[in-house]
């Protein structure tokens, strides 16, 4: 039950907001369509195959895959990335996001390590728990606990990468449910509807607490779409952000136990309007400067209305899995196949979003020898989370090219504070627009840094990097 509640990814769900108009699909288009958010967006709940990392419940059924299925319909080339995860967070978007932990495990002592920081090192190099499944999206942190002359006793932790640095210069349209984790919605769940954790003294608190945290959800919802804009979204792509159904079926639905008496289904229904209504604002806040980028889809409680589960009997009408409708407490208050159909139609309402049209950036180009259509990308991940004084910092860098044209310019890092060159290299073309770049030299604590990619065709490109460097040699 616990791991069920504490992945559920329900939420501010949506009044009778209209979707954006219908774009219509060109005649041979290609869309690539790129899927984050919670569990909603994963596919928990449909009758797929279960696909990506463990945990995340993406599925082969789920509302964007048969989105894409439509537009193929219509002569459109969809390629669909779904990097979605259940249980995901605002903060998911934009920063790694830490998912299990294998605690006390054992491997030998190499020679010359005596040391916890030492151990650390070793571990991070040998990267022992790594089964290279998703290595795109996966990776780990290790935490030395007993260092002894035969065998390192540690923790290793899985680490999903920020779902945002699957932008790519050819994604067109990102979709996406978000905002229900942040609320602590599995907390409503648990103590307003469900059956032997529900009371009404539980479900009042947790309703009052979720309409605090609206305010800081939107923020979270803007932070998650400059982080999608920082990794390299482009200015004509779009973003569209999908509501979520009432939770409780409209039949006055009442909690009456020794705590007191609550109209639970009322209030769950209220708070999940409220929570609506406001955040329906952040396409307006968050097209500033972008004007016409992002938009969201509503429409979703009057879609669902009878279709809700019902906490009182059941509702035998529900497109959406209530609790104990069998042994899988993952797909509890998820949208069953029925709900899936019913988020595809919504979504399919708004054909393209007029993304994937190769209509040119609103802003005006500041060179203008440089061609509009070519821009160059860049993307740079430090290699560790804090380096060793005595290794080099490790940069993996990517650059890519609007056109898809092999990068073949320059890299070159600098000291944020100073302007000093601490590392240039020029992309081979076998390279692929990949490098990975070795700075030394930076000293002990944390290093900003300066990557800069130019070359003769595409407008130079910046990316700030913070490193970390232990000051202990």
């Amino acid at each position: 039950m616990t791991r069920f509640l504490t992945a559920l990814a329900l939420a501010v769900a949506a009044l009778s907001v209209p979707a954006a108009p219908a774009a219509p699909a060109a005649a041979g288009q290609t869309l690539d369509v790129l899927v984050v958010g919670d569990s909603y967006s994963a596919g928990n709940g449909a009758t797929g195959t279960t696909y990506g990392p463990a945990d995340c419940y993406r599925n082969t059924t789920h509302w964007s895959e048969r989105y894409a299925a439509g537009m193929r319909t219509q002569g459109v080339t969809v390629n669909l990335a779904n990097h979605a995860c259940s249980g995901g967070r605002t903060p998911d978007v934009h920063t790694p996001r830490a998912m299990d932990t294998q605690t006390g495990r054992i491997t030998p002592t190499p020679a010359g390590v005596t040391t916890t920081d030492q151990a650390d090192a070793h571990l991070r190099s040998a990267d022992p728990c790594n089964t290279g499944t998703f290595p795109a999206e996966e990776f780990w942190t290790y935490r030395a606990t007993a260092v002894n002359v035969a065998t390192i006793t540690y923790d290793c932790t899985r680490t999903l990468r920020p779902q945002a640095d699957f932008v790519t210069a050819d994604t067109d349209l990102v979709v996406f449910t978000m905002g229900g984790n942040d609320a602590g919605f599995s907390t409503i769940v648990q103590g307003c509807f469900v059956l032997g954790t529900r009371s009404a003294a539980t479900c009042r608190a947790a309703v009052d607490t979720a309409r605090a945290r609206i305010p800081a959800i939107k923020q979270g919802l803007l932070a998650d779409v400059a982080a999608l804009r920082a990794r390299g979204l482009r200015e004509d792509s779009k973003i569209v952000q999908l509501g979520y159904p009432w939770l409780q079926v409209d039949n006055g639905f009442t909690l009456t136990d020794l705590s007191g008496s609550y109209p639970a289904g009322d209030a769950v229904r209220s708070l999940i309007n409220d929570a609506t209504a406001e955040l329906a604002t952040v396409p307006a806040a968050a097209n500033v400067g972008h004007p016409g980028q992002m938009s969201f889809v509503g429409g979703v409680t009057t879609k669902f209305s009878g279709h809700e589960p019902d906490a009182q009997l059941t509702n035998p009408q529900t497109w959406i899995h209530q609790a104990f409708s069998g042994p899988d407490t993952n797909i509890w208050y998820h949208p069953n196949d029925l709900g899936q159909i019913a988020y595809s139609e919504l979504l399919l309402a708004g054909g393209t979003y007029g993304a994937g049209t190769g209509t040119p950036p609103t802003t005006t180009p500041t060179t203008p020898t440089t061609p509009a259509a070519l821009r160059a990308t860049l993307r740079v991940r430090p290699t560790e989370r804090r380096f060793e004084r005595s290794e080099p910092v490790t940069l993996r860098v990517r650059v890519r090219r609007s056109d898809g044209t092999t990068p073949r310019g320059k890299v070159v890092v600098r000291r944020a504070q100073r302007g000093k060159v601490l590392e240039a290299k020029r992309l081979r073309e076998s390279a692929d627009g990949r490098l990975r770049l070795r700075v030394r030299g930076l000293g002990g604590g944390r290093s900003r840094l300066v990557v800069t990619y130019r070359d003769r065709l595409a407008p130079t490109v910046k990316q700030r990097v913070v490193v970390r460097v232990s000051r202990s040699a």
